[in-house]
């Protein structure tokens, strides 16, 4: 039972993991096509908080394939 448990929980992490690649390539293309000074902020400081969560999520994944092992 465990076992499925952490399984259903490692899948949901990869997908929040590809969800949240495919948001930080985002940002990149919006800060790439040139913005104003005050959105650049803003952008930058969200793909600083996805840098963060993505890496959190990546730990967690390693951990719970850890477990698995």
């Amino acid at each position: 039972m465990v076992d499925k448990e952490i399984k259903v929980e490692i899948d949901k992490l990869k997908l929040r993991y590809r969800d949240l690649g495919g948001s930080i390539d985002d940002l990149l293309e919006a800060i790439s096509r040139g913005s104003t000074g005050t959105s650049e902020k803003m952008l930058g400081a969200e793909l600083h908080k996805a840098r963060l969560e993505l890496a959190s999520i990546a730990r967690r994944l390693q951990g719970l394939q850890n477990d698995d092992d």
